[in-house]
């Protein structure tokens, strides 16, 4: 596949990205996460503002400092997948690309206490119920859907058979493979793969020059 260098594809595109992890509360000091710095969906976001796209990065918890608002970026922070699942909804009519490199929780606690539970037995017995699937949601045919949706599959086994049956299931056009290994650190790797069936791997680099490789992968696609 020949990589594009013509980034004006993405000039005056609406973009809507999500990044980092979200919590999920029981009681007002504990909760569910994951270990997701945000910084991937960061540097995505940060690479198509550099190229004339409108951004809006809708943004978990990060442990990082979270990047300046500007004139063609917007940054929404939230805290759980209900708050990240609602305002992807306000957000998406009229994005033209849609990425979802957020670590979205699976699953949050049926009921919040108020208090801090101390009762073991209560925490050892918590009922949990599952979030929406946001990126699924995103990329059902209708009128909002984005051209093309982008999601991310990290894995600890298998990699590409689980991300390959993740784009299938979910209907997403791209998706991006990666290890548990790339979370929270400076640098990762990664292999784009596609529903035409490619597969672009990108070697060990800093986290802003893969979201740079992917940017130009991706733009060589008639569909952006």
């Amino acid at each position: 596949m020949r990589v594009s260098k013509n980034f004006n594809h993405l000039r005056n595109k609406k973009v809507l990205i999500t990044a980092g992890p979200t919590r999920e509360y029981w009681d007002p000091v504990r909760f569910l996460s994951n270990a997701s710095s945000g910084q991937m969906g960061i540097a995505l976001a940060l690479e198509a503002v550099r190229h004339g796209a409108a951004v809006t990065l809708i943004l978990g918890p990060i442990p990082g400092s979270v990047p300046k608002p500007r004139r063609s970026l917007q940054v929404v922070q939230v805290t759980s997948a209900l708050e990240m699942d609602e305002k992807v909804r306000a957000y998406l009519p009229g994005t033209r690309v849609f990425v979802g490199s957020a670590a979205v929780a699976d699953f949050r606690p049926a009921v919040f206490q108020k208090q801090k539970i101390k009762d073991k037995p209560a925490v050892s017995q918590l009922k949990l119920v599952r979030n929406p699937d946001i990126i699924a949601k995103v990329a059902k045919r209708g009128p909002h859907r984005p051209s093309v949706v982008i999601g991310f599959a990290l894995e600890t086994q298998d990699v590409m058979d689980h991300a390959a049956d993740k784009l299938r299931r979910k209907g997403l056009d791209w998706i991006v493979a990666n290890r548990e290994t790339n979370l929270g650190a400076p640098e990762g790797s990664a292999t784009l793969l596609s529903r035409w069936g490619e597969r672009i791997p990108f070697g060990q680099m800093s986290k802003a020059r893969l979201a740079k490789k992917l940017w130009q992968a991706l733009l060589d696609r008639p569909a952006l």
